[in-house]
């Protein structure tokens, strides 16, 4: 009866805790590289700096007026702002860490505000336009298409854009080349010819397969991830140094697991490259006895959505309730996480878990498929032992199936992001 109580609380056990680090949230990395990387628009938020290169062969730098709706955003020019249709634009340049450069556009945009409302220049555009369209090649390496206004101001110039008008003061338009008639209205096929292929950026950037890392994972994102094809997980950011999550599992296996969780993470320090973040974890499960439990972590991270190193470290307090039998233990976890980008959609990954009070050292290698929107993940769980272990110790996979011969636990798990 002993042996029996005690195969059971080890099954049990190592059934709790896989379970436990399947849950701990996850988060998105939002931090461009360098300052002229190519980024989308779904990664842009209020009063960004960009360079916006259109498929009409114009090209202007500007700031996100407010944030991007899902087919267009309103971009605020140094002469104007525009609604710009995501199918217009051939691609988005990267200032957005550029401040000298934020700040003079900023000045640009309240002076020639200030500018157009002195000269009344928004009652013009009622006036006609002319039947052809031109480009304007500003001093400030800005270039717009559109038609001129025909009015009989020489102090300034008016044009409307597919997208809206564009106020110029005289003295702001090029010397080189004042105007550039085209024979027509189509898109320059050189500039299209230019367009690169942007490749897509894995939106689970900042999560292993178990164990997030330490970046922040980005005010107004939201995503919905799976483990397992059992356990659904909702995971939205409020702010760009918080996330939240909630959700729940349920495994028919031998002994079935219901799990529901919830918990917060923070990130309060992000660079280029070292990202620390913290976080806490609540958990209520149901296999054979009722778990209640509580997780506080820290995550320091190196590198960047393509590769990266995270050491984490947590501590869990676990009061359980079996037959009227009660019981606290606390766990330590130290583990360690590495993720690599090997293809334009591949990334590798590995997780290696230390647990105290535990002989089994699991080592979990992935691979992981991403788009834009949603991620796959396949992979293996591999049980490593710690010194001095017993060597006749099952693995985690007998433990969990309760059937030996098992050597690897296979996982899967998938995840969309909105």
């Amino acid at each position: 009866m002993n042996g029996h109580t005690s195969r059971a609380k080890a099954v049990l056990r190592s059934t709790h805790l896989l379970f436990i680090l399947l849950i701990v949230p996850g988060s998105h990395s939002l931090h461009a590289q360098d300052q002229r990387t190519l980024i989308r628009p779904r990664d842009l938020r209020r009063g960004d700096l960009v360079k916006l290169v259109m498929k009409d062969s114009s090209h202007f730098y500007g700031l996100v007026a407010g944030k991007p709706l899902p087919d267009r955003m309103i971009f605020q020019t140094r002469y104007g702002k525009l609604e710009t249709p995501y199918d217009d634009i051939a691609y988005i340049m990267d200032y957005r860490f550029n401040k000298s450069m934020k700040n003079d556009l900023r000045k640009a945009i309240e002076s020639n505000s200030k500018d157009a409302e002195k000269y009344h220049l928004s009652d013009l555009i009622a006036n006609r336009k002319s039947e052809t369209p031109s480009i304007i090649y500003t001093e400030s390496h800005d270039a717009f298409r559109g038609y001129k206004f025909i009015i009989g101001d020489t102090k300034h110039t008016i044009i409307s854009t597919d997208w809206g008008e564009i106020y110029f003061p005289a003295k702001e338009i090029s010397d080189k080349e004042l105007f550039s008639d085209f024979d027509s209205q189509e898109p320059d096929p050189l500039t299209i010819a230019r367009i690169p292929r942007i490749p897509p950026k894995d939106p689970m950037a900042s999560q292993g397969f178990v164990t997030p890392n330490g970046i922040a994972f980005g005010k107004g994102s939201f995503f919905l991830s799976d483990f397992l094809l059992g356990g659904l997980q909702f995971n939205y950011g409020p702010f760009d140094w918080l996330s939240a999550n909630l959700g729940g599992v349920f495994l028919p296996l031998r002994n079935s697991i219901t799990v529901a969780t919830g918990g917060l993470k923070f990130t309060p320090y992000s660079s280029e490259k070292w990202h620390v973040s913290a976080g806490v974890q609540g958990m209520y499960s149901q296999v054979i006895k009722t778990t209640h439990l509580a997780l506080g972590y820290g995550a320091l991270t190196y590198g960047s959505w393509e590769s990266q190193l995270t050491l984490f470290a947590g501590y869990t307090v676990n009061h359980t309730d079996s037959l009227g039998y009660k019981n606290t233990k606390n766990d330590e976890l130290l583990i360690v996480q590495g993720m690599k980008q090997v293809g334009v959609n591949v990334k590798l990954g590995v997780e290696l878990f230390f647990i105290s009070n535990f002989e089994i050292v699991p080592l979990l290698a992935t691979i992981r498929y991403f788009t834009d929107r949603f991620t796959i993940d396949v992979g293996a769980v591999l049980s490593l032992y710690k010194a001095g272990a017993v060597r006749t110790t099952k693995t985690l996979a007998e433990y969990v199936f309760d059937t030996p011969d098992v050597p690897v636990i296979p996982v899967f798990s998938f995840s969309y992001h909105f």
